[in-house]
């Protein structure tokens, strides 16, 4: 049987030929829509499972891998949130106005503190923030963004568009209903092993 997923662990847009470029995400009539501009929105009815993206290595699709490849039609689950691990406090600012441009401001971001490592998947999505200076952000974590309540369109939108922000690579993985109750910790550590693979991979392949 196949191990079950931590969280839908997404391909850097580096490492994967995605749909649309960047520049097309939110400036183009043929492009998505905004984030805000939802419309028939749908909500899970089952494990956000797809086919694997172009380019995606078969080891990623073993046993001991956690990776769910992101599809367009996923839906949505869970508080609409954006948990931002391995992120620096400055980073806030440029998250949220990238935000704004996507029209995605009803996302809330979260950064990662050492508490919540503890806590499960859940909870970490649903933490409140009003005072993000008071907020002891957790240190010397790998660099992750986990989604919450978008759709595999507007996911993918934000992973295309992510360059533009100047801001470090990082990996992307969203909220599933099988890694809800997970330990943020683990969840954290099963996303960085698939991450770390498909990098070797790709390494491996350019030798």
């Amino acid at each position: 049987m196949a191990a079950t997923p931590a969280a839908a662990v997404l391909l850097p847009r580096a490492l994967v030929a995605l749909s649309a470029p960047a520049t097309s995400l939110h400036r183009s009539p043929a492009s998505v829509a905004p984030l805000r501009k939802r419309q028939q929105q749908q909500r899970w009815r089952g494990p956000l499972r797809s086919l694997p993206p172009e380019g995606a290595p078969a080891e990623l699709m073993e046993e001991d891998s956690k990776f769910v490849p992101l599809n367009e039609d996923d839906p949505m689950y869970g508080p609409p949130a954006l948990l931002l691990i391995g992120f620096d406090r400055g980073e806030t600012s440029t998250i949220q106005a990238f935000l704004k441009e996507l029209e995605g401001e009803f996302l809330k971001v979260i950064h990662c503190t050492e508490e919540m490592t503890k806590q499960t998947l859940w909870n970490a999505m649903h933490t409140e923030q009003t005072n993000l200076d008071a907020v002891k952000i957790a240190e010397s974590l790998p660099r992750i963004c986990i989604f919450s309540g978008l759709t595999g369109e507007e996911m993918m939108m934000f992973i295309n568009a992510f360059p533009e922000t100047g801001l470090e690579p990082s990996a992307f993985a969203a909220l599933v209903p099988n890694s809800a109750e997970k330990v943020l910790g683990e969840v954290i550590e099963e996303i960085m092993g698939d991450h770390e693979m498909l990098v070797r991979i790709r390494s491996e392949e350019n030798l």
